[in-house]
């Protein structure tokens, strides 16, 4: 593999499960690019035709692909910025109106993906894989576990982040629903899904904050049900629900929360709040 007549020599930011990740650096533009090498044939072939059409502002711009000296390689938009997880950390959390628009970018783009003729599931969703840049926005950056709906599924996935049926081999759209959930709370409480002793953390928003939102407590608790049948069915639903809770004025909001807190203290009182959302 020589790129060396466009590309000055790559340098490694990056290596994982799939494969190894180098910065690239035109030689007449100044321009940089992400090149990603591959050695696995079918998961190459999978990455590259998600990312030859996945035209949203989330996910980065496929530039080409090719196999050369027994591996595979995508080149792609190389996005600068901070990781996500490392961020959170550092902040313990966002406030509640930078979450929000950070989680509804995520939910817009994964629910472009579930519209497509051959619906994608992204199977890996964390902070961890996803880069905040210099302006604000997030951008989801690895696709090494994405699949479309109906390809044949291996276990695949994240402990403590993932939905439990991906750890029996079984995947749907609503399992993006739940690592979205997961990745959610993680934005507003600052406590990570996959760092070990985290789920005696998993707790409802007021127990962090008690000016949190009831209605994004509400929707957390909906998204990450262990039951996939109970749980939210696909990001469409998480994104509509979002923009409602949005768009509401201060009088229609203040009713959602009402609502919402009525309900989130009937679910406690019937022992069916985060107990139940808990893979044991």
């Amino acid at each position: 593999m020589d790129f060396s007549e466009v590309y000055e020599t790559p340098v490694l930011v990056g290596e994982g499960a799939f494969g190894k990740v180098y910065r690239l650096k035109n030689k007449e533009t100044g321009e940089f690019a992400a090149l990603k090498v591959i050695e696995n044939k079918s998961v190459w072939e999978k990455e590259k035709a998600i990312l030859e059409t996945a035209d949203h502002p989330l996910f980065p711009q496929f530039i080409e692909a090719g196999e050369s000296d027994g591996a595979y390689y995508i080149i792609m938009e190389y996005i600068f910025g901070d990781n996500l997880c490392d961020v959170i950390k550092r902040r313990k959390g966002f406030a509640q109106p930078e979450a929000m628009r950070m989680a509804l970018t995520v939910a817009d783009g994964l629910g472009w993906l579930q519209t497509k003729e051959n619906p994608v599931i992204f199977r890996d969703l964390k902070a961890e894989n996803i880069v905040l840049t210099p302006n604000g926005n997030v951008r989801l950056v690895d696709f090494g576990s994405a699949c479309g709906l109906y390809d044949k599924l291996s276990v695949s996935g994240t402990v403590g982040v993932s939905a439990p049926e991906q750890f029996e081999g079984r995947a749907g759209l609503s399992s993006d629903v739940y690592a979205f959930g997961r990745l959610f709370h993680f934005l507003l409480t600052g406590v990570n899904p996959s760092e070990e002793g985290s789920e005696d953390k998993f707790l409802p928003l007021q127990d962090f904050d008690e000016g949190l939102s009831y209605c994004l407590e509400l929707l957390i608790e909906d998204c990450t049900i262990a039951d996939e049948a109970e749980r939210l069915p696909d990001m469409y639903c998480v994104t509509k629900r979002m923009v409602e809770i949005a768009s509401s004025t201060p009088r229609g909001y203040k009713k959602k929360e009402k609502e919402a807190r009525k309900l989130i203290k009937q679910r406690a009182e019937r022992g069916v709040i985060y107990e139940k959302n808990i893979r044991k």
